[in-house]
């Protein structure tokens, strides 16, 4: 079941270099610039990244992680 009970959850927001369009994943996670909770860490673990969201996942573009 989609949202229900689960013993381990696991959201693949990035993968480096790669990009996934499947009815149940898409990477990078189209909503990830929306989010602090991934935002702050992922800055944390990677300062310098810079993602590019798919288009047409209503936060396409460009996401820098860490300063300009």
């Amino acid at each position: 079941e989609r949202w229900g009970p689960r013993t381990l959850d696991v959201d693949v927001l990035w993968i480096d270099g790669s990009t996934v369009d499947e009815p149940d994943l898409v990477v990078p996670h189209p909503r990830m610039s929306e989010r602090a909770f991934v935002l702050v860490p992922l800055r944390d673990l990677a300062p310098d990244l810079v993602v590019e969201v798919p288009a047409g996942s209503g936060s396409e573009g460009v996401v820098r992680i860490g300063p300009p």
